[in-house]
């Protein structure tokens, strides 16, 4: 990795070079035809990124670019931006590319070279950035045009606009690639693919989110909130992911400090309120957790949440413990197939004592349940 100090450091990841060799082989016979579609990609990319990172420094942010595998990168921190000056930082980036665009051709035009190489060069510069240009702008994440759509939509709309942009940009980069695998353009087919699966998954993850998960001084508490946490200070992180929860009923910044407070009330021993907090964001806690909130839902005798988790969990971490969990809870739902069928999920591990298990009253609450009792006998 190649790092370039100065008041906006460039950073070179090593793919970048690996992915500009690639182009200048597909697209050159000779090492000098190599070598110049590399400096092309080059200063192309960082004439873009500099168009973003100049504007942010413009706006007093402290901003950084990094070249990575599939282009480049300008990240900024600093004073909250509006979203005009956020769509300006955005915009320049284009921009920048279609002045390099416009240099190349005026040097072109006034034949500025005689030099086979450089003149190739100019002409690679000229089609590139203007190809590049036209394509960055369009609406889909994570190119400048879906970035774009999104701030557009999100100053208007709030947290639906930036759901809207990530949807309307999937279905976009569907249709481009199907027409770029169409034309047998697979790489080109397959990005914009990689781009619609990633903006679909976003969106549908972002379905749960809320307009205060997008405020940055939440976000910012919640990162002291964890930050605080791996530091050991379990208190202070404690009230933080509080003061969150209370002020974020709903949300994905909510969902997140739930289940950090539900794993500092395991830590001291306060299963009841773990529980609680848990079961208020069911459908969401990660998969650990899930299996967390499956355990404790049973021994709170809430076996419907039991029984509506038992697969899932089972998948995560399949046990003998978690089956004969399900085979008790979906034998107190007086579910006998199901319950017989966890049960001989369980019998699949060593050592199940199957006659002292069948005493316990909820599976004698089953013994008339003729789909159990076929289990059963199997079993025996």
């Amino acid at each position: 990795m190649i790092v370039i100090p100065g008041r906006i450091p460039i950073i070179i990841h090593p793919f970048f070079w690996v992915l500009a060799l690639l182009i200048g082989v597909l697209n050159s016979q000779s090492w000098i035809g190599i070598l110049v579609w590399v400096g092309v990609i080059v200063v192309s990319v960082l004439v873009h990124e500099f168009g973003h990172a100049l504007t942010a420094v413009f706006f007093k942010q402290k901003a950084r670019v990094q070249l990575i595998a599939f282009g480049g990168l300008t990240s900024y921190e600093g004073p909250k931006l509006s979203f005009g000056k956020q769509f300006l930082i955005v915009f320049n980036g284009p921009l920048f590319g279609f002045f390099l665009f416009l240099a190349a051709s005026f040097l072109l035009r006034y034949n500025w070279s005689s030099y086979p190489v450089i003149f190739f060069g100019l002409k690679i510069t000229q089609v590139a950035n203007l190809f590049w240009s036209i394509v960055n702008l369009l609406p889909v994440i994570p190119l400048d045009g879906g970035q774009l759509l999104r701030i557009a939509l999100e100053a208007r709309f709030g947290i639906q606009g930036f759901k809207a942009s990530l949807l309307i940009g999937s279905v976009i980069a569907v249709l481009f690639s199907f027409y770029f695998f169409v034309i047998q353009a697979f790489l080109v087919g397959a990005i914009f693919f990689l781009f619609a699966y990633q903006s679909f998954d976003s969106w549908r993850k972002s379905r749960i989110a809320s307009d205060q998960d997008r405020n940055e001084e939440n976000k910012d508490l919640f990162l002291k909130g964890e930050t605080l946490l791996h530091e050991g200070k379990e208190e202070e992180a404690r009230q933080i992911f509080q003061e969150i929860l209370d002020k974020n009923k709903k949300g994905i910044l909510a969902i997140q400090a739930s289940q950090y407070l539900a794993l500092l009330c395991m830590k001291e021993g306060k299963k009841k309120e773990a529980y609680e907090l848990l079961l208020q964001c069911k459908d969401h806690v990660e998969s650990d957790l899930k299996c967390l909130l499956h355990r404790l839902s049973y021994e709170f005798e809430n076996y419907a949440i039991v029984a509506e988790l038992s697969q899932e969990c089972y998948q995560i971490a399949p046990s003998q413990e978690m089956a004969l969990r399900n085979a008790r809870s979906f034998a107190h739902l007086k579910q006998g197939q199901l319950a017989g069928g966890w049960l001989k999920a369980a019998a699949s591990y060593e050592k199940l004592d199957l006659s002292t298990i069948l005493k316990e009253s909820q599976f004698e609450a089953l013994k008339n349940d003729q789909e159990f009792k076929e289990f059963v006998d199997k079993l025996r």
